[in-house]
């Protein structure tokens, strides 16, 4: 007699052509039972502290770069028979464009990571997560990497368009500027984690592989 070559999941022997089983891996149930009717899905703790992680981190380097400012005063000499001016000059995260997009960038995962953790027990947000959280993965890495750009730029300068270095004059705002940038990079890195967490629980608990 030949045997039935239908894989489980379609002929109604494993999980339902619903995907309940999916949708509970990636909202944490990994391996546990399927929740069933109205009741809410189980939630993973490494996952929800990832993502509480994230939370956290990006909120700490909006904040530390949207406060990061500083001022120095320096001097210009006009002529030889005068004596120098003393300028102040003012370095601030709002003067750069990269700058702007990595607190604007850094924001937005802060508050949709507030959302998620708020969803995290509904089904029907399984889908509009996932999305959201690799939206957020491209946005942290791209804002970290036009962050650290500008920040090298401004340690190093540039010698072949004549940019000079300002870091040796503005030293505690590229300090602060690179902590926050670490920081992000840290949650970006925490994002990467819970996605690659995510997909493989979605493909352990799946019965079409």
């Amino acid at each position: 007699m030949e045997t039935s070559r239908v894989k489980p999941g379609f002929n109604g022997a494993g999980a339902g052509l619903d995907g309940s089983s999916r949708r509970s891996g990636y909202m944490g149930g990994v391996g546990g039972p399927v929740a069933t009717g109205g009741r809410a899905a189980p939630v993973d703790a490494c996952g929800v502290a990832l993502r509480v992680f994230v939370l956290a981190a990006t909120l700490v380097a909006a904040v530390v770069m949207g406060v990061d400012r500083q001022t120095r005063t320096i001097q210009i000499t006009l002529a030889d028979t005068l004596p120098p001016l003393q300028v102040p000059v003012t370095a601030k995260w709002s003067y750069s464009s990269a700058f702007v997009y990595f607190v604007v960038a850094n924001a937005m995962v802060c508050v949709f990571s507030a959302a998620a953790l708020a969803a995290c027990r509904r089904r029907g947000a399984v889908v509009p997560v996932m999305v959201g959280d690799l939206l957020a993965l491209a946005l942290l890495f791209s804002a970290v990497g036009a962050a650290a750009e500008f920040g090298i730029l401004g340690e190093r300068g540039n010698s072949h368009v004549r940019w000079a270095r300002v870091c040796n004059v503005y030293g505690a705002f590229c300090e602060r500027a690179m902590a926050a940038v670490i920081v992000s990079l840290l949650a970006a890195f925490a994002n990467l984690v819970m996605l690659m967490l995510t997909i493989l629980a979605i493909h352990k608990n799946s019965s079409y592989y």
